[in-house]
């Protein structure tokens, strides 16, 4: 595993030839290609209401639209990677921006719900190939040792969409209606699509890319690469119950009005922004699996004493947001080491992990409403406890199996 993490610095080192500027610019680009990917995703939530209004629906049956970008999200996603390893980044970059672009300003013509259902869907089939991509250009540009930094930076502008892109679509919305946000959301991914073609590098594949179905199956091989998939479903599982249920805790515990919980979420989600930006530096490190386990198990706790009621509204934002800095530190792990252990098939692994994510959401907004039905909100802190402590103990099972594999040095 030395040698070939000597060669693959050696490869990144020869692929930076363009200048520590011009890097720079692509980490921008791919930043701001994430947080459109996220914007897209969280849409539909703070204009569900004028939606069931238009559509002659319930906000239950509008909550579908947000929810449905999944389906082709997750299908999509491990099936694009093996296309970008075999033909190349920019071309998937592109189609996946074009694709939400279309999709919604299709949505500003939608005349009914199905018609808008189906713009949803061609949003998640564009979305899907974004971030998997992200990750596997910063591989192809950055060394080992240096894709800690850039990969926290793309998982930033994610929190960005909590943070930024929710607020401003519900202002927006309370000013213009639901489709003021929406002009607002298509005219960002046009601009999205023209920097695209201007900035995203022109490389070619791999000369010697294998086969569609042999990037499965060169991956498929690594245990530990399946360990990595799991971890993630369990802290995506964990850190999406806390984001679903911790306005309806502030609401129906405390007492807050939505916008007091919305404010309080947000600063649970700035936690997560803090996180990926340590994530980024522990990512480099030796040690950094035995962190990545350590924040899991140390940082479920938190999010899950947070939920068990009984302490001041403040005191529950603090451990929700120190909770969710530590667990977040596993995701730009997670990343640099899917992308070590993928070698030239990363952009498989990647898509791979990014299915794994959407398991994990719809694992943690569903087992969550099953607890929280059963026990109530501290179940539902029990929940995050459990799922993020066994995913720390699977973190440190592939930490501990590596080193076990990697020679020592002489």
């Amino acid at each position: 595993m030395a040698d070939a993490q000597a060669l693959e610095e050696a490869t990144a080192t020869r692929a930076m030839a363009r200048g520590s500027e011009s890097r720079h610019w692509l980490v921008a680009l791919l930043s701001s290609s994430t947080f459109a990917t996220m914007t897209v995703a969280v849409m539909m939530g703070p204009v569900l209401i004028p939606l069931a209004a238009e559509f002659h629906t319930s906000v239950a049956g509008a909550g579908q639209l947000a929810a449905v970008i999944g389906v082709s999200w997750g299908i999509i996603a491990p099936l694009i990677g093996p296309i970008s390893d075999t033909y190349g980044r920019r071309k998937v970059a592109l189609i996946g921006m074009c694709l939400m672009a279309i999709g919604v300003i299709a949505a500003l013509l939608a005349s009914n719900y199905w018609m808008l259902l189906i713009c949803r869907l061609v949003m998640g089939a564009g979305a899907a190939m974004i971030p998997p991509n992200a990750m596997a250009t910063i591989a192809d540009r950055f060394a080992p040792s240096e894709r800690g930094r850039p990969i926290s930076l793309l998982i930033s502008s994610t929190c960005l969409g909590y943070i930024v892109a929710l607020p401003a679509i519900a202002a927006l919305g309370e000013i213009g209606g639901w489709r003021l946000p929406f002009v607002a959301i298509a005219s960002f991914l046009v601009l999205e699509v023209v920097w695209h073609w201007l900035g995203f590098p022109r490389s070619a594949p791999p000369s010697q890319s294998p086969r569609f179905m042999a990037h499965f199956a060169r991956i498929g091989r690594s245990v530990s690469f399946w360990l990595v998939l799991v971890a993630n479903v369990l802290y995506r599982a964990a850190s999406f119950a806390v984001f679903t249920y911790l306005v309806a805790f502030f609401v129906q515990s405390y007492g807050m009005k939505s916008g007091q919980a919305a404010f309080s979420l947000a600063c649970v989600g700035l936690g997560a922004m803090l996180g990926s930006f340590l994530g980024g530096y522990v990512a480099g490190m030796a040690g950094r699996l035995y962190w990545g386990a350590l924040g899991l198990a140390v940082g479920g706790l938190c999010v899950g004493v947070a939920l068990t009621g009984g302490i001041t509204p403040w005191l529950v934002v603090a451990l929700g947001c120190i909770g969710m800095v530590l667990m977040t530190i596993f995701e730009p792990v997670s990343w640099v080491v899917t992308a070590e252990l993928a070698g030239e098939s990363r952009a498989t692994a990647n898509g791979l992990l990014a299915s794994s994510n959407q398991l994990g959401i719809v694992l943690g907004a569903s087992a969550g409403g099953l607890v929280l039905a059963a026990g109530g909100f501290p179940l539902v802190g029990v929940f995050c406890i459990g799922v993020a402590a066994v995913g720390g103990a699977i973190v440190l099972g592939i930490g501990v199996r590596l080193r076990i594999a990697r020679p020592a040095p002489a």
